[in-house]
């Protein structure tokens, strides 16, 4: 899935494991009944795994991201989503770590709201490399209770944005903000006293959507502004995909 675009209509962000640098990005959108392709951009570089500098140490985070430099002509549906009659913008939560059992929602590829909690985090796995890339420092959302646990996303859902929940609209909050803590990036499965347990896993964009911008090949897109102020862009036009 598209993530979204980030500082103008023409840089964006998607999963990593779905492209190579260089390579042109498709989305599949439908037309007359069928779904089609259309090229929206090309992919400028991939990350994996990103070292990111704290106060006082060093650590390594999973990101699995790709920043694209999109067409002039692809519009992309605004950065917000419609909910309860509301609509609400999205925003890169740059707060203190997400406490664990924080509820959470996702966007799922068919526009379905999923809801869950922040059953792990920070989570790391460096066991996985035989099958897949292990993981750093990522989020484990699921819905269960106790140790069973049960992931909210399916195969094709990686990219989506894992949101924060609407808050009561009060003079106090931004109430027609909702915060993307992370991108879904994988599935995560675990067998348990005779059960299969899985956990949607997702990145914690704030941790590392700063070190992606300020790669070579990447840093000419935010010229213009600090790298600590890159956000999701709010564009408004129409957009000829549903």
């Amino acid at each position: 899935m598209f993530s979204g675009t980030m500082i103008d209509a023409t840089t964006g962000i998607t999963v990593a494991h779905a492209v190579t640098q260089e390579e042109e990005v498709m989305i599949l959108r439908p037309q007359n009944g069928n779904e089609v392709r259309q090229v929206i951009g090309r992919c400028l570089k991939t990350f994996q795994d990103v070292q990111v500098r704290g106060e006082r140490s060093e650590y390594t985070m999973t990101a699995d991201m790709a920043v694209l430099d999109l067409l002039p002509d692809f519009q992309l549906r605004r950065n917000s989503v419609q909910m309860d009659g509301r609509e609400f913008r999205v925003k890169i939560y740059k707060g203190n770590r997400v406490p664990r059992n924080t509820p959470v929602m996702v966007l799922d590829q068919t526009g379905r709201i999923q809801k869950g909690f922040i059953r792990r985090e920070p989570f790391t796995d460096t066991f996985l490399e035989a099958r897949s890339n292990n993981l750093y420092n990522v989020l484990g959302i699921g819905n269960g209770a106790g140790m069973d646990q049960s992931a909210i996303t399916q195969e094709g859902d990686s990219g989506a944005l894992v949101l924060s929940l609407p808050s009561e609209s009060s003079a106090d909050s931004e109430d027609d903000v909702l915060y993307v803590y992370g991108i879904v990036t994988a599935l995560y499965s675990w067998p348990e006293n005779g059960a299969e347990n899985s956990l949607t896993i997702a990145n914690s964009l704030g941790g590392v959507i700063t070190v992606m911008f300020e790669d070579e090949s990447v840093v000419h897109k935010v010229v213009n502004i600090p790298v600590d102020d890159i956000d999701f862009t709010q564009i408004a036009e129409p957009s000829s995909l549903p």
